[in-house]
């Protein structure tokens, strides 16, 4: 089975198993609901949002996020996992927008921990995104999770626009990218029609169980998108 094939079977299985989980005015729920964390997990309205496998790919991004160091802009915190790798780098300041106001709480209590300046922001990015101004942030890392069908495998599309606006010129994006080792037409079109024309990444080896719902592969791809 060629790879293509293989990550196209697993979108399906993912696609399948979330969907079961069900969706019905998850965006309505999420700000208010449980955040049920254990040693290595966080779930939201019974949906996987992230699991300590990801730990190696978090350190990648966090050091792709900070090549310039200077402002970081992170949406979303979940296990806090890329924010903690984030601060181990010379930044100047570290933005981080979350939705969920558990999640939000345990942001809090990490910001009280940090070595380096940090500014927190709670709600949906659609919106808190417009506090940003333009050409103002050195590196934005984006990890949130889809709140709707048509956003799974893909959420991080709808976001390329506003980080083009946000970035200085040579500013860095990341961001959980869905691909095993190559971006896909579809992703690279919503990158480019946005802006975005250095286009680059790597590969990141990583082990996530075999009941992990979102994530199939050995192998992900880590986005090195230059402004």
């Amino acid at each position: 089975m060629g790879e293509n094939k293989q990550w196209s079977d697993f979108r399906d299985i993912t696609y399948k198993e979330r969907i079961k989980i069900g969706f019905n005015n998850l965006g309505d729920k999420w700000q208010t609901a449980p955040a049920i964390f254990t040693a290595d997990t966080l779930r939201i309205c019974g949906h996987p949002v992230m699991e300590g496998w990801e730990d190696n790919y978090m350190e990648l991004l966090a050091e792709i996020v900070t090549l310039n160091n200077g402002i970081i802009l992170e949406v979303g915190f979940g296990l806090g996992i890329s924010s903690s790798y984030i601060q181990m780098h010379e930044i100047d300041k570290h933005i981080i927008i979350e939705a969920n106001k558990d999640v939000f709480e345990k942001a809090k209590k990490f910001a009280r921990k940090i070595k380096h300046k940090i500014k927190l922001v709670f709600g949906f990015w659609e919106e808190a995104i417009n506090l940003i101004e333009d050409n103002s942030i050195d590196g934005v890392l984006f990890d949130t999770y889809p709140l709707r069908p048509e956003e799974i495998h893909s959420n991080h599309f709808n976001f390329f626009n506003e980080a083009y606006r946000i970035l200085k010129k040579n500013g860095v994006l990341t961001y959980y990218s869905d691909e095993i080792n190559n971006f896909s037409k579809e992703h690279i079109k919503s990158l480019t029609k946005a802006g975005f024309k250095k286009i680059s990444g790597k590969i990141c080896q990583v082990n996530p169980p075999p009941n992990c719902q979102y994530w199939k592969s050995n192998k992900i791809l880590a986005p090195i998108i230059i402004k």
